[in-house]
Parts: C-alpha cells; structure tokens; sequence
C-alpha cells in the first residue's frame, strides 16, 4: 500500500484538534499528517498565525527537515502537501494533501476545514496555491513505513495522542481504552497544551504518549493485543506504530 492511501484510509472521515484550540482546522490535520506519517514535527505559523508561513517562513520554521520543497510546476503525486495563499478559495489560506484531478483546476484534495470540519477529499481550485512540499520518506512505488503486521521481536512505538479518560490519584494512574488499562503517570509524557503548557500533569483529557521504543514479546490474534517486553504488560495494537 503507498503511503498516501494508507493516510486516506486511515483519516478520512476523522476530526483532528490536536492543540485543542479554534477547532478542527486545516492545520491540526497536516500536522498530524507530518508527525504520523512523514517523520516530521508541528510547523507553528508563527508570521500571520495563517497556514501560509509554512511556505513563507519556510526556511527557518523547520518544514524542509522533513519535506522537500518542490515548486509549482512539478506534475503533484497524492500525498504531495500543497499550500494556498489568501485568495477566493482560501481567504485566510489553506493546505491539504493532493489526492487527484479531473483534468480541471478544480483538484480533488485530503483535509480538514474544507466545507466540513472533518476529513473529507474536496475539489478547491489549485489557482492560489503558494507552495508545495513533498515529504522525503515519500516515494511512489513504496511507503517507508512498518507494514503495521506485527510479529515477535518488532519494534513499536506508542500513539502521540493517547487520551487520559481516567485518573487514579492514590496510585499515580491514568487510564486509556486506546492501550487497553491502567498504566502509571510516571512512564507517560504529556503531548498537548491544552491545559495551558506541556507540563506532566496529567488531567482528565490530557493527551500524552509513552516514549521510546519497545520490543514485542508475545502475541494474542485473538484479542488483538501484545505483550511488551520492556514495561511487563499487554498493550491493545491500535495503541502502537511499527517502527521503521
């Protein structure tokens, strides 16, 4: 599967607030995109507070660490992060993952806030687009990425956006369905600053990740999860990446 249909398949219909502030829009999406899926990080838009800095600023705000800046006339592959500026289409400017065209400027792209504040495939006029990046893990014949089939003795790491839903303050808990039970706060890191800094104090709604690399040591099929060897639990595999 290439790397892009993997990305559709996986967050089309799906909301993203991953700073947890304005909502669900364009750029909580992408950049879900570029931590999930490009090995990259969050790019802040720190000039206008708009989408556009990620082309405007792009030499300093860290997008071509992991992305590749490649013009406006290079013929777009899906997956390919295009950026449009403030014009008719985007007043506030926009960016989303092109998917495929009909031959038009009316293309069809992956994102967020585009009529809908989910993840949707839309058509949006290409005419505005300031910028586009393709991510250097990206290649058309194959995905740099596990195959998600995990085995004995893989390598994962934990989802960055695991929820606490529970809080067991006499034992230092918390807890999570997306891993499957209790784990203590002291192995956990807090990914979001919803509540004002990435503190380490974990609340209801925190969103927090457990950080490194692990090994698999046994395997359930029939309750889909794995033992990790290095924290002596089992782990619910849709709480895990295949590392690469």
């Amino acid at each position: 599967m290439k790397l892009y249909q993997k990305i559709k398949n996986e967050t089309l219909g799906k909301n993203f607030d991953i700073d947890h502030a304005y909502g669900n829009q364009c750029w909580d999406f992408v950049c879900y995109v570029f931590e999930h899926y490009y090995n990259g990080k969050r790019i802040h838009c720190g000039l206008t507070t708009y989408v556009q800095d990620f082309v405007t600023q792009k030499e300093t705000n860290g997008i071509l660490e992991f992305m590749d800046d490649i013009g406006l006339n290079t013929i777009l592959e899906p997956g390919d992060v295009c950026v449009w500026g403030p014009c008719s289409a985007a007043p506030y400017s926009h960016v989303a993952l092109y998917d495929s065209d009909n031959g038009s400027n009316q293309v069809y792209f992956l994102g967020q806030n585009q009529g809908e504040t989910r993840v949707t495939v839309t058509q949006i006029d290409i005419s505005g687009i300031i910028g586009v990046f393709r991510a250097k893990n990206m290649n058309s014949d194959h995905i740099d990425v596990g195959d998600e089939l995990l085995a004995i003795g893989n390598k994962v790491k934990f989802d960055r956006y695991l929820t606490v839903e529970k809080i067991d303050l006499e034992k230092n808990w918390v807890y999570n369905s997306q891993i499957g039970g209790w784990v203590s706060a002291s192995i956990c890191t807090e990914t979001s600053s919803a509540d004002g800094a990435c503190d380490q104090i974990l609340y209801n709604g925190a969103q927090f990740t457990i950080d490194g690399t692990y090994t698999v040591g046994a395997i359930s099929k029939q309750t889909d999860t794995v033992y990790i060897n290095e924290l002596g639990f089992w782990v619910n595999t849709y709480a895990l990446t295949e590392n690469q």
